[in-house]
């Protein structure tokens, strides 16, 4: 089993080179040399940690991966030119995808800081922090998932770093809404490649791909980051957003009904996403087709059947690298008839690198964020 990587230069605008088609011998794709690259360390770097694997399948667009199994995880940067440049697509390591699989149960949650709950919570979870304080002081990575996690963004960390010619120091991480993943287990990762870890928005320990994906799609974003407070009053007086997310791979299907106001809130309980890995794409042809089309419009409808007093969405972000496919457009349109009286505008455009170049740029906005070192809440 392999990764796949996908690695960008996200500098905020368009594509300026999109990845080639791999082939069983090309592990890097490449981009032009004429393509730009910053005169000063003035970045945001972004990592998308999502899920995907396919078995010698076409996904649309039309992708063709060769090898037996691909998950793959994605890398942006950031620039202040504006400019957006894909930079490469890799093989990785074995293990992340069952890694993600069993960090979305419920059953493997943990107790984890901040421990806001009983007092006792702090001393039932010693024995956990310090075997992780022990692997870490003989430079391992803290967990055994930490070192699958470190090892996705060890190799999208070296392709950027290739890219622009320069290491860099610090990256914003975004994920799926899983069950038992947590902000030690991302930062851990991060600090064992000797990066620190961001954690965007600053309310917030996790930066989910639903609030990525707002940001990719260039919404909820004031207009000149570096003044502070004009930033500040531009996001306090962003209406409400309810948006539908929903990222389709080869192995899993996510939905979320969140409510935004800016790129720097999200609301999303547990009772408003879901994360499915029995209906990603390759999963259709473990059933009846017919089946397995009815169970993924089911799940499409379920997030916002089962939340009947929520307003509905105004609009549906896709992520993902079979967002494209002819039968789950149908089915997402059957879907939004079903259960919505105003079809929502549905957002498409680069939706596999989509969360990616939300973290990036709400990593380069980092330094100058209003609410990084003032009072959360205000927002």
């Amino acid at each position: 089993m392999t990764i796949l990587l996908l690695g960008l230069l996200a500098f905020g605008g368009s594509i300026i080179a999109s990845a080639s088609i791999l082939t069983e011998t090309q592990t890097i794709l490449t981009v032009p040399d004429d393509a730009p690259t910053p005169d000063q360390p003035n970045f945001g770097v972004g990592f998308d940690l999502t899920a995907s694997y396919g078995q010698d399948a076409i996904c649309p667009p039309q992708i063709r991966i060769l090898s037996a199994y691909v998950q793959y995880s994605t890398a942006t940067v950031s620039f202040s030119n504006g400019t957006i440049v894909t930079v490469a697509r890799a093989e990785g390591k074995d293990g992340y995808d069952e890694v993600l699989q069993r960090l979305s149960l419920d059953s493997s949650r943990h107790l984890s800081p901040p421990y806001d709950n009983p007092p006792g919570e702090t001393w039932d979870d010693m024995p956990r922090q310090w075997l992780r304080k022990a692997r870490k002081a003989v430079g391992l990575p803290a967990s055994h998932d930490v070192g699958v996690l470190a090892n996705v963004l060890s190799d999208l960390r070296d392709l950027v770093e290739i890219r622009i010619n320069q290491p860099f120091k610090s990256a914003s991480v975004t994920t799926l809404h899983l069950a038992a993943i947590y902000r030690e287990d991302l930062e851990d990762a991060c600090v064992y490649l000797g990066l620190e870890y961001l954690a965007l928005p600053p309310r917030y320990d996790i930066l989910y791909e639903t609030q990525a994906a707002y940001a990719g799609y260039g919404l909820g974003l004031c207009s000149d980051y570096t003044d502070r407070e004009a930033c500040k009053r531009e996001q306090q007086a962003m209406p409400d957003d309810v948006v539908m997310a929903v990222l389709y791979t080869r192995n899993v299907l996510t939905v979320t009904l969140s409510i935004t106001k800016s790129a720097a809130y999200l609301y999303e309980p547990d009772h408003r996403h879901l994360e499915d890995f029995s209906l990603g794409y390759d999963a259709r042809t473990q059933m009846d087709e017919k089946d397995y089309w009815d169970t993924v419009g089911l799940a499409l409808e379920s997030i916002i059947t089962e939340n009947p007093y929520y307003e509905r969405p105004a609009k549906v972000l896709l992520m993902g690298d079979c967002v494209d496919d002819e039968s789950f457009q149908r089915v997402l349109l059957e879907a939004l008839s079903n259960t919505v009286e105003e079809m929502p505008e549905i957002l498409t455009e680069d939706s596999e690198k989509v969360a990616a170049k939300g973290a990036a740029e709400l990593a380069k906005r980092a330094p100058y964020d209003p609410y990084w070192s003032s009072d959360l809440s205000e927002l």
